[in-house]
């Protein structure tokens, strides 16, 4: 289906799916952090075209429009190469200076070690693409978001409903304040009457 790759077997993980490999293109770009491929074929006619790419790392389709999905993950040319040229033993070809220019790296070990590391990460989240997983897991996440969301709001709201019947009235503060029990009398109640008083009916 895709042949042999110059790093050899130990770097070349596939999957298939039944799913279009447009749809697993989607679903690690969207929760996976892939890049979307342009459908180029690094390696040649009938070596897989590009659906994706993580860093150094490349998800290849058989067939970019089928329904199905047979799929391969391998390093890209220049990691395949030196690859090779280590385990074909022309690894003193390459200097510390550019393996660092290259990779980050600054010798095999180093190299060897993030390469493995990134590639069964990859491949953990190619074979949850494949099955439905990632997605699940990221309806699960902007659920989770949401409820705590809405428990904050809840908290923030109970809070201030606290707070505001803390405050005293300014009103009832206002003519309660300094009363020293003296009794509480209408405002005209000492003005003078308008009119004299009219003397009772004598008996």
């Amino acid at each position: 289906m895709f042949g042999l790759y110059p790093a050899g077997a130990r770097w070349v993980r596939h999957f298939s799916a039944a799913r279009a490999p447009r749809d697993i293109q989607k679903v690690l770009t969207v929760h996976a952090g892939f890049s979307a491929g342009i459908f180029h074929q690094p390696f040649g006619e009938s070596r897989g075209a590009v659906i994706a790419q993580k860093g150094r790392l490349l998800i290849l389709a058989e067939r970019v429009d089928s329904v199905s999905a047979d799929l391969a993950l391998v390093p890209d040319v220049q990691m395949q190469n030196l690859l090779w040229s280590f385990n074909s033993g022309y690894a003193n070809q390459w200097g510390s200076r550019e393996l660092r220019v290259l990779t980050g790296c600054e010798n095999w070990d180093a190299l060897l070690r993030q390469a493995s590391a990134d590639y069964a990460h990859a491949c953990n989240l190619v074979e949850e693409s494949v099955s439905g997983t990632l997605e699940a897991k990221a309806a699960e996440k902007v659920a989770a978001e949401k409820l705590a969301a809405e428990k904050a709001a809840e908290k923030a709201a109970a809070v201030e409903v606290a707070d505001a019947r803390r405050v005293a009235d300014p009103v009832v503060g206002t003519m309660y304040a300094n009363d020293d029990d003296v009794p509480w009398l209408p405002s005209d109640y000492l003005f003078d009457a308008p009119h004299p008083e009219v003397a009772s009916c004598a008996h």
